[in-house]
């Protein structure tokens, strides 16, 4: 039976048409991806020059035996150099500081002598003596100080010593030379130039600037039975002495006692503290 009616062949036709236009769009998405694999779009590169990164180095070692001196102001026989010290406070050595017998009035030093290093652009170090806040202290009207040569240039003059656990003698900066835009980290002046003595409590804040990167120093611990009273550190008869016997033979120990170098970051002239 023929159908001659002119709606449903057009209805028929449409259909047919509009399945071939989508049949039409897929292929050509098909062909937008397959063809994205196919091209590049711009790019470029170019060789630059590198280089090296060096670690620095921090260390600290002993130069000569620890050496022990009677450096009693009013005793003739104090005529030798102290250690690697400028000489201005004599004593005679004391070959064996055990079988040695303090008494009030008496001075005792203890020489370390210790090479320091520092390699480092950034590097500031505090030197200290570990152990302090550990000295059996037993001998009533004990007194300690302490003093830091560079060679025969005295750095702090002698002052108290610090007894708390990490308590700076003095700070150490690398040498400046080789930090390109960096600025010195001193604030006390170069080791053999233009540094600066210090005493007191302006001693535990100093940095003094290496000229090398390892120098030699000599840090040198006082032990006087009697209490200064005029800060010069001397003996004289206006000083306090103890007359009471009751600890005769005790001992204070200055066993364990280690020269320390530490680095910090919030000391010195480029740090913020």
């Amino acid at each position: 039976m023929t159908n001659t009616n002119p709606e449903q062949v057009l209805v028929v036709t449409e259909q047919k048409q509009r399945r071939r236009g989508l049949i039409w769009v897929a292929a050509g998405a098909a062909a937008l991806l397959a063809g994205g694999t196919t091209f590049a779009l711009w790019s470029a590169s170019d060789t630059f020059s590198g280089g090296n990164i060096t670690a620095g180095d921090l260390n600290i070692v002993q130069l000569e035996d620890t050496s022990f001196w009677d450096v009693s102001n009013d005793r003739k026989d104090a005529t030798e150099v102290v250690g690697a010290t400028d000489g201005s406070q004599l004593g005679h050595q004391v070959d064996d500081v055990n079988t040695w017998r303090i008494a009030p009035g008496d001075k005792l030093a203890a020489s370390f002598e210790t090479t320091a290093t520092l390699d480092g652009d950034n590097l500031v170090a505090r030197v200290g003596i570990d152990g302090l806040d550990q000295m059996a202290t037993a001998i009533t009207g004990m007194n300690y100080s302490y003093e830091i040569y560079y060679g025969d240039e005295l750095l702090v003059t002698e002052t108290v010593l610090p007894k708390t656990a990490d308590a700076p003698l003095l700070y150490l900066s690398a040498p400046g030379a080789g930090q390109e835009a960096g600025a010195e980290d001193a604030t006390n002046g170069i080791l053999g130039s233009t540094a600066t003595a210090v005493d007191g409590a302006a001693a535990q804040s100093a940095v003094f600037g290496m000229p090398t990167t390892s120098v030699d120093l000599n840090v040198v611990i006082y032990a006087s039975f009697y209490e200064d009273q005029d800060g010069d550190f001397r003996y004289q008869d206006t000083d306090v002495t103890v007359t009471d016997r009751t600890d005769v033979t005790l001992q204070d120990a200055l066993a364990e006692m280690t020269v320390s170098l530490s680095q910090v970051r919030d000391t010195g002239a480029q740090f913020g503290a």
